[in-house]
């Protein structure tokens, strides 16, 4: 029997007025503002927070896409309010800090649209669809991908799958991954990745110029890094870079907890009705990193679009390169679902045998009591529960065999396939001549 929560003492009563009688002296002093009033706010969120504790079986602060550094940040300058992000304002903040100083820059010198091609900021696909639509993704997608992920950890809880006596080790894996992606080392390792590749980028530029562009100028036989060049390799690259690397970092993670998880004796039931042994939610992760996987293709389609565009390049000459980025971008995305494969192959061979055997003992069972001499039972009525218990373990039996050993479906594979194409559709489109293309626009308009 539950035992009974003791009654509050008149002491508890008494630090329970006193709280009260502190909010209310505090509140009012935010007329005054300033340092009393924060000072004062401070102190009621930690009275409050005391009388509400936090549930520790919870995992709601679970999440691979927080980052220490970066939260505060976001704290300090208000693109975090109740606890949520303000994605809208993050991603105007983004675009303001990376590509408008780019353009004022270039445009003061004349490189907006200048002499040439290479000359032009506002010519260069590749940067500016980096900064104007692969970081707003890469923003916007770690605030949902974030909430998908956290669901498909709770449902391994939810659904049963961990037993008790490796729930402490399930625990401890999802701390440590937490722990990885928020730890201050962490951020300080992704900066230092985003300047080394911006750094990268610049001496790959200098080795290869023979010529001026808009983030390097000749002049006198001398390379000149212009006002947009050096906001590009100080600012605009390396905030691109870092939310590369980190959603990089965030898959290197999801590789590892699902490894470890996959080496749990899980609660598998090859029966479910999902087809795949109860982990055919795992799919959700999928959708998880779609974000990354149209920004990676957004990036690869903008490089090869200046060579079509400005080179004169086919489209088809790198169909091949396509074909290979897509099935390197599916292996990085579904790869760790395939962990579960053994444990999957696992639980239905043992499944096959214990429900035939099970299927034989209910057979048996049922023939001995209503076929004792091998005749008709005199009541069909009373004899039916036993025979749609039959047909319910056939039902089971069948299931257990056609269960799938990879938790995906194809719908999910082509579901990303898609995803990572879309980005290619208009450099593809070149090859349709304009005036097919506004013909086509105006039959579908009229």
């Amino acid at each position: 029997m539950q035992a009974l929560s003791p009654l509050p003492s008149e002491s508890t009563l008494a630090d329970k007025r006193l709280s009260e009688k502190q909010r209310a002296d505090l509140l009012p002093k935010r007329r005054s503002g300033g340092l009393h009033f924060r000072r004062a706010q401070s102190i009621v969120q930690s009275l409050m927070s005391k009388d509400t504790p936090s549930d520790p079986n919870s995992l709601t602060s679970f999440t691979l896409f927080g980052s220490g550094l970066i939260d505060r940040l976001e704290g300090a300058f208000g693109l975090v309010r109740d606890g949520r992000e303000r994605m809208g304002l993050r991603v105007l903040i983004a675009v303001l800090i990376s590509w408008v100083p780019l353009l004022l820059l270039a445009a003061a010198q004349g490189l907006a649209i200048g002499p040439t091609r290479l000359e032009s900021f506002l010519m260069d696909f590749a940067v500016n669809v980096r900064l104007l639509v692969v970081v707003p993704v890469f923003l916007l997608g770690e605030a949902i991908g974030g909430a998908q992920l956290r669901t498909v950890v709770q449902q391994f809880l939810d659904a049963g799958l961990v037993k008790e006596e490796s729930r402490e080790k399930f625990d401890a894996m999802v701390r440590n991954t937490v722990r990885l992606s928020r730890s201050r080392w962490t951020d300080v390792l992704l900066l230092s990745l985003a300047y080394l590749h911006s750094a990268a980028v610049l001496f790959a530029l200098l080795f290869e110029l023979q010529t001026s562009t808009w983030r390097v100028l000749m002049t006198d036989g001398h390379a000149v890094i212009s006002l947009a060049g050096v906001w590009f390799f100080l600012v605009a690259f390396p905030l691109y870079s870092f939310l590369l690397w980190r959603w990089l970092l965030r898959i290197v993670l999801w590789w590892k907890l699902l490894w470890q998880i996959s080496r749990l004796d899980l609660q598998l039931n090859p029966s479910h009705r999902d087809g795949a042994g109860g982990l055919a939610f795992l799919s959700i992760s999928l959708e998880a990193f779609a974000f990354f996987v149209f920004g990676a293709a957004a990036c690869s389609a903008a490089g090869i679009a200046d060579f079509v565009v400005y080179e004169g390049n086919s489209p088809l000459q790198y169909q091949w390169d396509v074909v290979g980025f897509v099935i390197l971008l599916l292996i990085l995305i579904a790869g760790p679902v395939l962990f579960f494969l053994r444990p999957l192959y696992v639980g239905r061979e043992e499944a096959i045998f214990r429900y035939g055997a099970l299927a034989s003992r209910q057979i048996q069972r049922i023939e001995g009591k209503w076929f004792p001499k091998r005749s008709i039972p005199g009541d069909i009525e009373m004899s039916m529960p036993d025979f749609l218990s039959i047909t319910h373990l056939e039902h089971s039996v069948e299931a257990v065999h056609k269960m799938s050993l990879v938790p995906l479906t194809k719908e999910d594979i082509l579901q990303l396939v898609i995803i990572a194409l879309l980005p290619f559709i208009p450099v593809l489109a070149t090859l349709i001549p304009m005036g097919e293309i506004l013909s086509m626009l105006l039959k579908a308009l009229a």
